[in-house]
C-alpha cells in the first residue's frame, strides 16, 4: 500500500472514533430519549389539580411560559409572603363555569408584546394533569376569555417530556386516577315491583 492510502484510511477511521465519542456524550447529556417521551397534539385536554377540572389547551412551542386564563387578578401578602388571587374561567363564555383560586406569586414576568409596550404579568405554579401524569408547571396569568382555549402550554412545562404532532389534536387523555362521573340515564334501574 501507498502512504497516500495509509494516510486516508487513517484519517477515516479517526473521524469515525470522534464521532462515535462525541455522540455517545452527546446522547448521555440528553434529558431522556426520544422513544420514552410523550408525544402530544397541538391540542390536548388536562386536568387542573386538584379540582380535576377538565379543559381544553393549546400546546404551544413558540411560547417559552405556559399562560392561563385569569380575571380580577389581585396581588396580596399573606403570612408576610406575596400571594395571588384570581377567577379561572375553565368553559368560554361561560361565568358559570368558573373556580376562585390563591396562590403563592413565584415571580412577576416582564412579557413583549408585538405591537404594543411590554406588560408585567404574576407567575403561579399548579400541578396539572397532562398525558395521565401529575406535573408541576408555572403559568403567567392573563385574561384569555376572548380566545379558544383557557390554558396555554409553553415549551418550559414540556421540556424533557414531551414531542409535539402538529398535525394531530387530543392523543392523550388526562385521567391521573379521576373517575368519570355517571350520568343519571346511565344508572342501573331496578324493573322489579315493589312488593
Amino acid at each position: 500500500m501507498t502512504i497516500r492510502l495509509i494516510r486516508q484510511i487513517l484519517y477515516i477511521l479517526s473521524a469515525v472514533l470522534l464521532l462515535l465519542l462525541y455522540g455517545t456524550a452527546w446522547a448521555e447529556k440528553s434529558a431522556a430519549p426520544p422513544d420514552s417521551l410523550k408525544i402530544l397534539g397541538w391540542v390536548e385536554f388536562i386536568r387542573l389539580e386538584p379540582w380535576g377540572i377538565k379543559m381544553p389547551a393549546r400546546v404551544d412551542t413558540g411560547a417559552n411560559t405556559s399562560s392561563m386564563s385569569a380575571r380580577d387578578i389581585e396581588v396580596f401578602r399573606k403570612n408576610g409572603k406575596p400571594w395571588v388571587k384570581f377567577t379561572f374561567d375553565f368553559r368560554k363564555g361561560s361565568g358559570k363555569r368558573s373556580v376562585e383560586i390563591e396562590r403563592p406569586l413565584t415571580r412577576m414576568l416582564k412579557i413583549k408584546q408585538h405591537d404594543g409596550p411590554s406588560q408585567e404579568r404574576p407567575v403561579i405554579s399548579m400541578e396539572i394533569c397532562l398525558a395521565d401524569e401529575v406535573r408541576e408547571a408555572e403559568f403567567d396569568l392573563i385574561d384569555r376569555r376572548a380566545l379558544n382555549y383557557p390554558v396555554l402550554l409553553g415549551r418550559k412545562a414540556l421540556a424533557g417530556y414531551a414531542l409535539v404532532d402538529p398535525a394531530r389534536a387530543y392523543l392523550t387523555k388526562a385521567v391521573c386516577g379521576h373517575v368519570k362521573k355517571k350520568k343519571k340515564s346511565d344508572e342501573p334501574t331496578d324493573s322489579r315491583q315493589p312488593e
